[in-house]
C-alpha cells in the first residue's frame, strides 16, 4: 500500500523512539558490526581481471522453503586483457553446472573446486564483448548463521516467517551465483528475474518492472538495476511479504522517490515497525542535504525483512533484521558510503563502515539532541581506547574478523570521521568535502588515500596547524592514541594549562599532533578553549575573569585519548620553565604590532586565531621580536611560544 507521511508526526515519533535507539545501540554494535564477514584481497584467479563486466542477468527459480536454486546467470563483459582464451568465474561445487554457453556455443568447463574455467575455441581480442550464460542447479548449505553463507533459508526468530535471502559480503557471492568477486569491477547494470510461488514476493535491487504469471501457481518478479553495482551488493529476498510503500520528497525540489518496504505479511509487524519505516524518508532527505542527493533516487530505497540479526546495505534495498532508528540510519547511509562509493579494497573498509557509523551520530544530532550524538561518539572513542593498539587500515585482509572488527573498522573509523570534522572546525567545509568525495568517486571506488586527497584539495595540506599527511598517517596507518595528564592553575585572571602526553603504542606513534579543547568550569558558567598539542609537555596560557573550579578535557569528543589524571598544580605560572625568563608582551592590546621580549634564542613563535588557524610564525631571539597586527581584524588571538624546555600560550588582543 502507499501512504503519505506527515513530517511533524514522524518527527515526534523519532523523539519517542530515542529511548529504544539508545537501548539498541550496544546490541546493534554486536550484531551489525561483529557479524559482518570478509575474506581476501583480490580475485580468486588473476584471469578474472582480464574482463570487465557490463551486465548480468539472473533467471532463477527459488522458494522460501530451502536454499535450492536453479536457472541461469548471463554475464556480458568486455575483454580487457591480452591472451583471453579462457573465461574464469567462481561458483562453489555444491552447484551442478549443466552447461556454459558463450556467444551461442556450448563450451567445456572444469567441474572441481570453486574457480571454474571455460576453454574458449579461439582467443578473443582486447575490446571484444562476449556473453557467458551459466546454467546451474543445486542446494547449497544452509547456515544457522546468516553471515557464514551466501544464501540462507531461515525462520525469523521473532515473527516465525520463513525467508530465503542472500548475503554476498564480502566473498560469499560465489555461494549462490557464478560470479567475479572484484571490488574494482562494478557491474554497469543488472536484471534479476526470480520465479517464485505466487503466495510470495521477491525483493531485489533497482525497480520492479513486472510481475509475470508463469503458470497457475508461480509468478516471475522482474527487477532492473541501472546504476553501477558491486558484486556483493546484489541480492534477493523471498518470503510471504506485504508491500508497504510511500513516496518521499526532497527538500527544495518537486522530485519524489519511492520508499519500498517488503515486510512480513502480518499486521503485527507493520504495527511494530511503522514509525521507523515512516521516518526513513526524512532520513533520506536529511542525508541528501549533507552528502548530496540520494545517489539512486531515480530508482528507490527500501528494505526487505529477513532474519539477518542486523542489516546489510544491499543497493537500493537493504536487507534488515529489524527496524531500529540507529540500525536503519546506519544502513541507509551506506547507500552513499559503501554503495555509491565503495571501498577500493577490504583494507580500506573504514570508508564504508566508519562513515556509516558516524552517519548514525549525525542523524541523532539532527533529530534527537547534540548531547545524544556526543554521548555516542564518546562511547565509540572509549571503546577504541579500551585496548592500546590496532590499525584502522586493515593490516591482515585474510582475517575475516579483523576486516570487520567492531572496535577498529567501525568505531575507530567513526572517530576518524568526527576527528576530521573537529580538525577542520568548519562544517560548511567539512560537508563540502564529503559531497566532493561522493561526486568525484560516484559509481566507483575510493580509499583512505582518496579521502585524504579530496580533503587536501579543499583545505590545503595544512589545516589549523595540522598537516593532513600526519593526521591520516597517525590515525589510519599507525597504532594507538595519546594519553594525558591534565594540570592546571589560576592566578587572578591568568589560567595555566599543562598537558603531559604519552602514547599507548610509543613504538608506532611516540607523539600525537592534534588540536584539543579544554573546558573550564566555574560556578557562574563554563568556557571552552582550543589548543594545538604537538609536544610531550606543553603549557598553555589563557585568561578568564571567573574562578575556575576545575577543567575537563575534550568536551566535544574530538579525540580518541585516555585521561590518566587531572591535577591542580599550584606551581604552574610560577615555575614554568618556558617562561622563567619573564617573557613580556607589549603593548597588549595592540593596534599595529606586539613586541615580545625575553624570548630564548631559536624559540618558535606561532600566532593563531581562536580556532587554531595559523596566521603568522617566527623565531625568537634574546632581544625583542615584533609580531605584526596591522592586517588583523580586531579581536583575540593566541601566541604560542615553543622551545626545547616546553611551550606556553598567551592571549593577545588586537584593537
Amino acid at each position: 500500500m502507499k501512504s503519505t507521511i506527515n513530517a511533524l508526526g514522524v518527527l515526534l515519533l523519532l523523539v519517542c523512539n530515542h529511548a529504544l535507539g539508545q537501548a539498541c545501540k550496544s546490541e546493534f554494535k554486536c550484531h551489525s558490526v561483529e557479524n559482518k564477514r570478509a575474506a581476501k584481497t583480490t580475485v580468486a584467479d588473476l584471469a578474472e581481471d582480464k574482463y570487465d563486466i557490463r551486465h548480468v542477468k539472473f533467471d532463477l527459480s527459488v522458494s522460501n522453503t530451502s536454499t535450492h536454486l536453479e536457472g541461469s546467470v548471463s554475464t556480458t563483459a568486455k575483454v580487457t586483457g591480452s591472451s583471453f582464451n579462457t573465461y574464469v568465474f567462481e561458483l562453489i561445487p555444491d552447484f551442478t553446472i549443466d552447461s556454459v554457453v558463450i556467444s551461442g556455443i556450448s563450451l567445456p568447463f572444469t567441474t572441481a573446486g570453486v574457480v571454474r574455467t571455460v576453454t574458449l575455441p579461439a582467443t578473443l581480442p582486447v575490446g571484444s564483448v562476449f556473453t557467458a550464460q551459466v546454467y546451474y542447479i543445486g542446494t547449497p548449505p544452509n547456515s544457522a548463521l546468516y553471515y557464514d553463507s551466501g544464501i540462507n533459508c531461515i525462520a525469523d526468530p521473532t515473527w516465525g516467517n520463513m525467508v530465503t535471502f542472500t548475503h554476498g559480503e564480502s566473498y560469499y557471492a560465489n555461494q549462490w551465483w557464478p560470479c567475479k568477486q572484484s571490488l574494482r569491477d562494478k557491474i554497469d547494470s543488472v536484471d534479476m528475474w526470480l520465479t517464485i510461488p505466487d503466495t510470495l514476493k521477491a525483493g531485489s535491487n533497482g525497480l520492479l518492472k513486472a510481475v509475470t504469471p508463469i503458470d497457475a501457481t508461480h509468478n516471475r518478479y522482474e527487477w532492473k538495476e541501472r546504476y553501477p553495482i558491486d558484486y556483493y551488493l546484489i541480492s534477493f529476498s523471498v518470503a510471504n511479504y506485504m508491500d508497504y510503500s510511500y513516496y518521499m520528497h526532497f527538500t527544495g525540489s518537486p522530485d519524489s522517490m519511492l520508499v519500498q518496504n517488503y515486510i512480513y505479511n502480518n499486521p503485527a509487524v507493520l504495527t511494530a515497525y511503522k514509525d521507523v519505516i515512516d521516518s526513513t524518508g526524512m532520513m533520506i532527505d536529511y542525508f541528501s542535504t549533507l552528502f548530496g542527493r540520494y545517489p539512486f533516487w531515480k530508482e528507490k530505497y527500501g528494505h526487505c525483512l529477513a532474519p539477518e540479526g542486523g542489516g546489510m546495505e544491499h543497493q537500493t534495498m537493504t536487507t534488515l533484521g529489524f527496524f531500529d532508528t540507529w540500525l536503519t540510519s546506519h544502513e541507509l547511509s551506506h547507500q552513499w558510503f559503501g554503495d555509491n562509493v565503495t571501498c577500493g579494497s577490504w583494507a580500506d573498509i573504514c570508508v564504508n563502515e566508519g562513515f556509516a557509523s558516524y552517519c548514525a551520530d549525525l542523524f541523532a544530532d539532527h533529530f534527537w539532541s547534540h548531547a545524544t550524538a556526543l554521548s555516542n561518539i564518546k562511547y565509540s572513542e572509549n571503546y577504541v581506547s579500551n585496548l592500546p593498539g590496532g590499525f584502522l587500515f586493515v593490516d591482515d585482509t585474510t582475517d575475516q574478523a579483523r576486516i570487520f572488527d567492531g572496535r577498529l573498522s567501525y568505531s575507530k573509523g567513526e572517530a576518524l570521521a568526527h576527528m576530521l570534522r573537529f580538525l577542520i572546525n568548519d562544517d560548511a567545509v567539512y560537508f563540502q568535502i564529503l559531497q566532493n568525495y561522493q561526486s568525484q568517486f560516484r559509481g566507483g571506488n575510493a580509499t583512505i588515500e582518496d579521502l585524504k586527497n579530496v580533503t587536501i584539495a579543499a583545505t590545503g595540506l595544512t589545516v589549523n596547524s595540522m598537516n593532513l599527511d600526519t593526521f591520516f598517517n597517525q590515525w589510519a596507518y599507525l597504532e594507538g592514541y595519546p594519553k594525558y595528564v591534565l594540570r592546571w592553575h589560576q592566578i587572578g585572571t591568568d589560567v595555566w594549562i599543562r598537558l603531559d602526553q604519552t602514547t599507548s603504542v610509543p613504538a608506532s606513534v611516540p607523539l600525537f599532533r592534534t588540536p584539543i579543547e579544554v573546558k573550564l568550569h566555574a560556578a557562574t558558567g563554563d568556557t571552552v578553549v582550543r589548543f594545538f598539542n604537538d609536544l610531550p609537555i606543553q603549557i598553555y596560557h589563557t585568561t578568564w575573569d571567573r574562578t575556575v573550579i576545575s577543567p575537563s578535557l575534550d568536551p566535544n569528543a574530538g579525540l580518541i585519548y585516555k585521561l590518566l589524571g587531572t591535577i591542580h598544580d599550584v606551581t604552574l605560572g610560577v615555575n614554568n620553565a618556558v617562561v622563567e625568563s619573564a617573557i613580556k608582551i607589549s603593548p597588549n592590546p595592540a593596534t599595529t604590532e606586539w613586541t615580545i621580549s625575553n624570548v630564548a634564542r631559536d624559540s618558535k613563535l606561532i600566532l593563531t586565531d581562536m580556532s587554531g588557524r595559523r596566521l603568522w610564525q617566527g623565531v625568537g631571539d634574546n632581544n625583542a621580536t615584533a609580531v605584526p597586527a596591522t592586517h588583523l581584524a580586531a579581536g583575540m588571538y593566541m601566541l604560542q611560544v615553543k622551545s626545547d624546555a616546553g611551550s606556553a600560550s598567551y592571549k593577545l588582543i588586537k584593537e
